[in-house]
């Protein structure tokens, strides 16, 4: 057999492949070649136009970006103002601390679980929240906004964080300053506290270079001069490596401190009248008091017990601010400006004003108090209202408010009550005294008498600063409330009667005041009818001690009034030291005449006051000005749960503290002789020797 050449198997094995590719059985070459062409250039197509993109039509927003990666500017938090009582104690400071913080921004992404994990060992916190939070913010509009991790580590945990720099990437110990309070408890309701901003307020005050990191005032001085106590955010512009490390400064703007603030707190008599306030709140709840220089309206002191330590903010839990809000003695607020209480008796000296400006009395007018006033309801026969008072006898304005008379004060307002004619006669013994009173010249029994009415007692009220704040540099401040007649139909549906306007009369009803309100009325009857904006700021400073913005006092009214008006209402309170309510304030300081007057204040359980016909627990007030030849202050003294001589007792040991730290007591002129019971000779040797001494 003849084998064939080697050469022509090759040729047929060519031969077959050719024809079974010409058959449709493979793919040609040329046709592969062609395609792996085309996808080349369409991949170096696309990488053309992304090049252009990035180079041309994005350029400058990815050099922003690149520039971002190794620049970063810093926000430097102002140092805040400091706060100084009267005398330049230091009473607020700002003490250094430790914050840790992440920038989410600096962390590579392969990073964040771990670094979540290490912190959240470190500070007993939870891993997944903490990656959550750094995702969140990496995807944000703002991933170098930085994350509060922990505010206040201690010395081990710093030291932990900065030697993990390395494992750590992003992670932030940042030196901050804390707010230190000396007498934080004492000066609390005062001073007030700082807070962390919170991401709202971060949103609205953000243009006014508000810082996330910021503590913003939350109460007291520290909110009310928020502005000016923070001061201005300084800025640096660093250039930083990859992991956040800041390699050299670019530019430097220095930050400017707050404005320090000078109170009108004197700190002593601060202390003195807390304590005794304590000592005397027996079965009180709550307590406050307030001291206010009358030329001036500053505030000497202003306590509220029980109060609090505001220092517990920086690391108070949930239990310990529990507990506050829970203590029926309500701590966390300002008894002497939060709260509205109805005035009882110490209101009479707005009704006395009234009265005499009007024209309704006189310093002669006489009116005899049987001890109750009877008004017939005019159209029930059967039906007779009872407003009782505390005492009985013929009165003029000085004993009346000497005496605290109710019936005296119901016909100042209210003038004559109704009596249904269809009722039964008064027995005739009873009908004989008032006919004899009458013949005298005395208001009594039947006799026609016109009072102010509530609309001109309310007109009055609002011109001595009540039925609005005062105007004091605090937050919170409650504006008390004097009610019309149009204010009562539309919140009841009732018509205003002759007993709203007897009970208005006495400082009842529908009638409250705060402490502070009372003792801006005071200080105005004290100095002559200047009502002044009571002030705790005296000045503000900065940082070279340089009076920035010296405080002057601000008057809010000046009465148009006869200052005889006056005076004789300030003589009436002279009296109730000497013969009436007043006398325990006397008998605590026998050495300087003072002005006085309580109050022995009904109410009902919710804390609005009741009638004069009503019955219920009492608040205690006493208002007072000292000394009364020359006055100088004035006070208010408030008890929760208490009565007015009670709170007599304790405002005369206010007043002897106050004279005491004053200098003013080994000047005083001391008052007359006075006896505990007062016939009509004794009071007109009582008169004439305040007489002698008003001015």
């Amino acid at each position: 057999m003849q084998r064939r050449p080697r050469g022509d198997r090759s040729e047929g094995v060519a031969r077959e492949y050719s024809q079974h590719l010409d058959h449709g059985e493979g793919f040609p070459v040329r046709a592969k070649v062609w395609i792996l062409g085309g996808f080349i250039l369409l991949l170096f197509g696309i990488l053309t136009i992304q090049l252009v993109r990035l180079q041309i039509l994005q350029h400058d927003e990815y050099v922003a970006r690149a520039a971002s990666n190794r620049v970063r500017t810093i926000d430097i938090p102002p140092a805040r103002g400091l706060i100084y009582d009267r005398d330049g104690n230091l009473l607020v400071e700002n003490a250094p601390a430790y914050q840790i913080s992440l920038i989410a921004a600096e962390i590579p992404d392969y990073d964040v679980e771990n670094v979540a994990e290490e912190l959240a060992a470190m500070f007993d916190l939870r891993a997944w929240e903490i990656e959550q939070q750094i995702w969140d913010r990496k995807y944000s509009n703002d991933p170098f906004l930085p994350i509060l991790i922990h505010e206040d580590p201690t010395p081990a945990q710093v030291i932990d964080v900065t030697s993990s720099r390395a494992t750590l990437p992003g992670v932030h110990v940042e030196t901050v300053s804390i707010r230190r309070y000396q007498h934080g408890q004492l000066l609390g309701h005062i001073l007030g506290y700082v807070g962390k901003i919170t991401e709202q307020e971060y949103d609205e005050l953000s243009g006014a270079r508000y810082l996330y990191s910021d503590q913003i005032g939350r109460a007291g001085i520290e909110a009310a001069y928020e502005r000016q106590l923070r001061g201005s955010a300084g800025r640096q512009l660093v250039e930083v490596d990859a992991v956040g490390n800041v390699l050299r400064t670019l530019n430097d703007r220095e930050s400017s401190p707050g404005l320090s603030a000078v109170l009108t707190i004197d700190i002593e008599l601060q202390q003195r009248i807390e304590d005794i306030l304590l000592e005397h709140q027996g079965a009180s709840l709550f307590a406050s008091a307030v001291v206010l220089d009358i030329h001036t309206g500053e505030v000497l002191a202003m306590v509220s017990v029980p109060n609090y330590d505001v220092n517990i903010y920086e690391e108070v839990t949930t239990e310990e601010y529990q507990s506050l809000l829970e203590d029926p003695g309500q701590p966390l607020i300002n008894h002497a400006i939060q709260d509205q209480f109805p005035p009882g008796s110490i209101f009479k000296i707005v009704t006395a004003v009234a009265g005499l400006a009007e024209g309704k009395i006189s310093t002669e007018t006489l009116i005899y108090s049987p001890g109750v006033l009877e008004v017939h309801n005019e159209l029930s026969p059967g039906i007779i209202y009872r407003f009782g008072d505390t005492t009985q006898g013929v009165f003029n304005i000085r004993t009346a408010l000497a005496e605290s008379s109710n019936v005296f004060f119901y016909y100042v307002a209210g003038g004559t009550p109704v009596r249904n004619p269809e009722n039964p006669p008064r027995h005739p013994s009873e009908q004989e005294r008032l006919d004899d009173l009458a013949d005298e010249g005395v208001v009594a029994g039947d006799v026609q008498f016109t009072g102010v009415g509530n609309e001109a007692l309310a007109r009055w009220a609002r011109e001595l600063g009540f039925d609005a704040q005062t105007g004091v540099d605090l937050v919170g401040e409650a504006p008390g409330l004097i009610t019309s007649a149009q204010q009562k139909l539309e919140a009841f549906g009732e018509e205003w009667r002759d007993g709203d306007t007897y009970n208005m009369a006495i400082g009842q009803g529908f009638t409250t005041v705060t402490p502070l309100q009372m003792a801006v009325a005071t200080a105005a009857i004290a100095n002559g009818g200047t009502v002044y904006e009571p002030r705790v700021v005296r000045e503000l400073r900065d940082t070279n001690g340089k009076v920035v913005q010296p405080w002057q006092p601000s008057v809010r009214n000046q009465l148009d009034i006869d200052p005889e008006i006056l005076r004789v209402v300030r003589e009436g309170m002279a009296l109730c030291t000497l013969m009436g309510t007043c006398h325990d304030a006397l008998v605590e300081l026998p050495e300087m005449l003072i002005g006085g007057k309580t109050g022995t204040a009904e109410f009902n359980q919710t804390g609005t006051a009741v009638s004069g016909e009503e019955e219920g627990p009492t608040h205690g007030w006493f208002i007072a000005f000292a000394p009364f030849d020359d006055p100088e202050i004035a006070l208010v003294v408030f008890f929760e749960f208490s009565a007015g001589y009670l709170a007599s007792s304790a405002g005369g040991e206010i007043l002897r503290a106050w004279a005491e730290t004053s200098g003013a007591l080994a000047t005083s002129i001391p008052p007359p002789y006075a006896r505990v019971a007062i016939t009509d000779e004794e009071y007109q040797r009582l008169y004439e020797a305040v007489r002698e001494r008003s001015h």
